[in-house]
């Protein structure tokens, strides 16, 4: 008999506040996980299949690059997941080797914490995983450290996993070997791991779980758990329900939930043949990666709200000054245009005079004409007076002062340069440059006036 099994998920992460970065991280059946650099992030997931693994760790990542060291638990949950893919395994045998590849990844990092002399009291000390294995119609949970995971059925709030079923089971098997002979268990000989498994239970329709991690239960506790997880609404809707509740505790811890729904559970008949590892080996293992990569994609989105609002800001500010540097230069061009044709049509101005000449009458003695006697002076009285010039005051302009003038800038604007503003100043009789006021009338006259001016 084998089970296809419809299920929803959704998961939400966020850094707790005070926090450098998000130390949660979590895994989604191998089509989306999501590393401790992600400080917030939200993944969804809908799809029919045989098999899941779905799970939630704290501080399950160690990174030494200086040292070379980097261990993490979603590498051996990537590396579980494609073997377990291709395998023939029951459930049991599948939770044993997921229950050694987190412990062994437990002790390499408490391992290289103490080699690192990191303080007990250093968050990093505080490690916690749980996870979800869903095959064949059957399920699976195992916790770790500070990881929780419960289950919701017929409105049965239990916890699963937990340190409390660890110990009845204890007790139960204690009862059952009791009359039995069994084997002296000798100091040192236990298995030395923090990792619980718990019971394997067959999956019913209507079966939600959430994974979360040690910020959002110590935020919310298991009752406010238990509250927000009978909701009857969807996994998106209970995960962000949860996270927001959290955020709201301002909790210093990162806060992570992910919610797990099964929808549906379908039974055929007849035996799942699954391909033989050691057959054809190669082929297998491509399948099985085959196989993860042809689920259906989900859907995510990233909030990276603290980069962004940064990168967004320079980028308007380089827009802004761009406009500003290139309306500055357009500016310039234009002035400069202005005041080469003003200076031009000043300098092109046509200038009348009348030369003094005697009409020449009479006989050549009036007229001048050379001779062999001498020519007489003409007396000074007799001298015909000469066509007056026209003076340069009808070539003079009349500028009215407006805002933004200076005595410096009018100079500029009429003569080409700033040289004659002192002249120009004295000629409107202003003793100080400094003190023109709008409206007031000044004289402009021509460039040759102000340098014959003293």
């Amino acid at each position: 008999m084998s089970s296809v099994i419809k299920v929803n998920a959704c998961v939400y992460s966020r850094i707790g506040y005070g926090r450098a970065n998000n130390t949660s991280s979590f895994y989604m059946n191998g089509k989306f996980s999501s590393e401790y650099h992600i400080d917030n992030v939200q993944a969804s997931l809908e799809n029919r299949g045989l098999e899941y693994l779905f799970s939630v760790s704290d501080n399950m990542d160690c990174d030494y690059p200086d040292q070379e060291i980097n261990v993490s638990v979603l590498k051996e949950l990537r590396k579980y997941h494609e073997k377990i893919t291709v395998s023939s395994q029951d459930i049991q045998a599948k939770a044993r080797e997921l229950k050694s590849r987190v412990s062994e990844t437990e002790r390499l990092i408490e391992s290289f914490l103490e080699m690192n002399r990191v303080s007990r009291n250093d968050p990093a000390w505080n490690m916690g995983f749980s996870g979800l294995l869903l095959t064949d119609g059957q399920f699976v949970a195992l916790t770790s450290g500070s990881g929780r995971i419960y289950m919701m059925r017929d409105g049965m709030f239990r916890p699963l996993a937990s340190d409390t079923a660890k110990a009845k089971r204890e007790i139960e098997n204690r009862t059952i070997d009791a009359g039995e002979d069994g084997e002296i268990e000798l100091p040192g000989d236990e298995e030395k791991s923090s990792v619980i498994v718990s019971d394997i239970y067959d999956i019913h329709e209507g079966d939600s779980f959430i994974l979360l991690s040690d910020g959002l239960y110590q935020a919310l506790g298991e009752e406010k758990i238990e509250d927000l997880l009978a909701l009857r609404s969807d996994s998106s809707y209970i995960a962000y329900r949860l996270v927001d509740e959290a955020m709201k505790r301002k909790t210093v811890g990162d806060i992570t939930a992910m919610v797990v729904q099964v929808e549906k559970v379908t039974v055929s008949s007849g035996s799942v043949k699954k391909p033989s590892l050691r057959a054809h080996a190669r082929q297998n293992v491509r399948k099985g990666v085959d196989k993860l990569n042809k689920a259906p994609a989900i859907t995510y989105k990233y909030d990276r709200r603290n980069a962004n609002k940064y990168q967004s800001t320079v980028l308007v500010g380089m827009v802004i000054v761009s406009v500003m540097i290139l309306f500055g230069i357009l500016f310039l061009m234009i002035s400069s245009l202005m005041n080469t044709g003003r200076e031009n049509i000043g300098n092109n101005t046509p200038t009348t005079s009348a030369t003094p000449s005697a009409t020449p009458t009479g006989s050549p003695e009036e007229t001048g004409s050379p001779t062999d006697e001498p020519v007489e002076t003409p007396d000074p009285e007799e001298t015909p007076e000469p066509t007056p010039t026209p003076t340069p005051q009808a070539s003079i302009q009349t500028h009215i002062v407006k805002k933004g003038d200076s005595m410096s800038s009018i100079t500029r604007q009429y003569y080409g340069d700033t040289s004659l503003m002192d002249k120009l100043c004295k000629y409107n009789n202003i003793s100080d440059p400094n003190k023109i006021i709008l409206g007031q009338e000044l004289k402009i006259p021509p460039k040759e006036v102000l340098k014959d001016l003293n």
